[in-house]
């Protein structure tokens, strides 16, 4: 039997299908803020989707979250819930779920896009339905919230495999951990039917763990299996666990690099899939969803599970292959923080034939450079995907770039479908250095979690801090002088809590900083940065490096009973203001530097009430720095 997670597209670029796409948007930036008196607030919007006689290839959502116009961004991290209601009839389904970020240190400005695939719903995406945005929480409602916008995008053609059925199977919150009662008996056995052709069981499973045990942190901070049985057979079982600290939404306000169940803050939660090949001529399964057992004293924890049983046709052609996402080169927003772009590309493609995949010619390249054929081979089952690495370096002008890259030959044969065979996209150049630069690192006070390596194109290591080899709170600053070419710096923290985290005051803060000769800063990197950081650049001898025009401040810690360090780091003399604020935004400090360009001054407020401040710095009258700062009482 053959299981796989499904790990699709809100983290590579979708690039642009060559075939005809119809979209259906439900809600455009609709501002959406809580009921703290039931814990829920619904968002419903009619629209109308293709006909369910139109043949559809596949379906995707786009969700993307800002700021409302008159409000800021919204502070925690709730469930929401994607719903569709088919008009005419008592059935409504989740068909997605968002789990919202800490939105507090958002600018004003700030958006974010996700994308999940939905066509193993599109059965339930047809005709007169009505939209559903489900928001949770309890956080005021007056002056916060998310702008909110739903795109459902339709492209056409004929299914890769036909969906014959869609049988839910479990929906709700289900308390885990219950002495008096297992979870089991609210998951029992259900039994499908097959409908004629039926040649998979997929099992579509949206879950996410939720509460706060005193124990352990379950079910929202503990990691259990949960075990996918069909038959009697276990045919999945898998870990509920998933890693924060590489989260694109980053930095965020709250506790958004610990490690969740299922989910991180700032997710749209990808669904998990399990495909089990069905027996000839069996007229039922028995599908059956299993938790590892676990019981405590008083527990809150709640498995929230919603989950379908999709009932597939066997793939319509021997050999399609699909071009599912460029890798690298990326425009997408999701890879900003977390890695650099890359020096050669690597592309995502899937089996859609009923045959293995064991050839396929792959031609791509950039426009207005000489394109390049690849023959990648290798083995791939039906359905299987596979990341593949293309030769040579990424051909790139400065400024905008455009992309391709196109799969054909599936076998050696002709592509059954060839509209989804290629992608491109516009791409930048990476920013362009002189020569001549500084690498300044300054660890923070556990430098053993931490390394820093710089490669040029061809991978060779021209900088290397290893793990281990880092001193607390020193300031290591590297002269190198770089041939022309690519090159990639990568800061790497074991622990997921980057340079600085605002939980973790015990471990300080670090900084890592491009430098030119003259020590004026090119590029400052966030300290708050979970996983690590990416950043590729250029070398061009005789270009001048740009030299950042903005202060480059930190206040360390944010969480404190009374002092905080005020780091300031600027290439030109300022008159320089920084007022503390309360939470009327009265003013309770201001403190005035003539001319200041570089220094670290600690503000004590423990004779201060505890309760939020704001911390604003002005630069020459201009506001460059505004943080939250929380003021907590000492512990006795």
């Amino acid at each position: 039997m053959r299981s796989l997670l499904l790990l699709v597209l809100p983290c590579f670029a979708l690039g642009l299908f060559a075939q005809d796409t119809f979209h259906v948007v439900s809600h455009r930036r609709t501002p959406v803020v809580t009921d703290p008196h039931r814990g829920v607030h619904q968002y419903p919007a009619n629209v109308v989707f293709p006909s369910a006689r139109t043949e559809v290839r596949q379906v995707l959502l786009h969700l993307t979250f800002g700021c409302p116009d008159t409000m800021r961004c919204a502070d925690w991290d709730y469930l929401d819930r994607i719903l569709v209601h088919r008009i005419g009839t008592a059935d409504t389904f989740e068909v997605s779920r968002m789990l919202t970020p800490y939105g507090g240190g958002f600018s004003k400005d700030w958006h974010f896009s996700w994308t999940t695939d939905l066509t193993d719903l599109r059965s339930l995406l047809s005709d007169s339905c009505m939209v559903i945005y489900e928001h949770g929480g309890y956080e005021p409602n007056t002056d916060r919230g998310w702008a909110v916008t739903l795109d459902f995008e339709f492209i056409f053609g004929k299914p890769a495999q036909p969906v014959l059925a869609v049988v839910p199977l479990y929906a709700g919150g289900f308390a885990y951990g219950n002495k008096a009662r297992s979870i089991e008996a609210d998951l029992p056995p259900r039994t499908v039917d097959m409908p004629d052709g039926a040649s998979t069981l997929r099992i579509r499973m949206l879950q996410t763990g939720h509460g706060m045990n005193p124990q352990d942190g379950c079910g929202e901070f503990c990691a259990k299996q949960r075990y996918v049985i069909v038959d009697g057979d276990t045919v999945n079982t898998h870990k509920l666990w998933k890693d924060c600290g590489c989260n694109p939404v980053q930095p965020q306000a709250g506790t958004w690099i610990f490690d969740r169940a299922n989910w991180c803050p700032g997710s749209l939660n990808q669904p998990d899939i399990v495909d089990v090949p069905l027996k000839q001529g069996a007229p039922q399964a028995t599908v059956d969803i299993d938790m590892e057992p676990y019981a405590v004293d008083s527990s809150t924890a709640e498995e929230s599970i919603t989950a379908y049983a999709i009932l597939l046709g066997p793939f319509q052609a021997r050999n399609d292959v699909a071009l599912e996402a460029l890798i690298e080169p990326h425009a997408d927003q999701p890879f900003a923080a977390t890695r650099p772009q890359g020096n050669t590309a690597r592309i995502r493609i899937r089996n859609l034939g009923s045959s293995p995949l064991y050839t396929v010619t792959v031609k791509y390249g950039t426009q207005g450079f000489t394109a390049r054929t690849f023959r990648w081979a290798g083995e791939l089952a039906p359905g299987a995907t596979a990341e593949v690495d293309l030769p040579g370096i990424i051909d790139m002008k400065p400024g905008m770039n455009h992309f391709f890259a196109e799969v054909t030959k599936p076998n050696g044969k002709a592509d059954a479908w060839p509209k989804d065979n290629r992608r491109e996209l516009r791409f930048p150049a990476p920013p362009v250095y002189g020569p001549d630069l500084i690498v300044q690192l300054r660890t923070n006070k556990q430098p053993e979690q931490n390394a820093l390596v710089l490669t040029n194109a061809e991978g060779r290591t021209l900088l290397d801090h290893p793990l281990g080899s880092l001193r607390a709170d020193t300031l290591y600053s590297d002269t190198l002088h770089l041939q022309p070419g690519r090159y990639a710096l990568q800061l790497t923290d074991t622990a997921g809590d980057g340079l600085e985290f605002w939980y973790n005051t015990a471990g300080g803060r670090g900084t890592l900083r491009l430098l030119d000769m003259q020590g004026r800063c090119i590029k400052a990197f966030e300290s708050d940065c979970g996983d690590g950081l990416g950043y590729g650049f250029l070398v061009q001898e005789g270009a001048p490096s740009p030299i950042d025009t903005v202060p480059v401040i930190g206040l360390f810690p944010a969480r404190t009973t009374g002092r905080t360090v005020l780091d300031y780091f600027a290439n030109d003399t300022a008159a320089v203001t920084v007022r503390i604020l309360d939470e009327q935004k009265l003013v309770v400090e201001e403190h005035r530097y003539a001319a200041l360009k570089q220094s670290v001054f600690t503000y004590d407020l423990g004779y201060r009430p505890p309760q939020r401040y704001t911390v604003k710095v002005l630069a020459n009258g201009r506001e460059v720095f505004s943080r939250r700062l929380r003021v907590v009482a000492k512990v006795e």
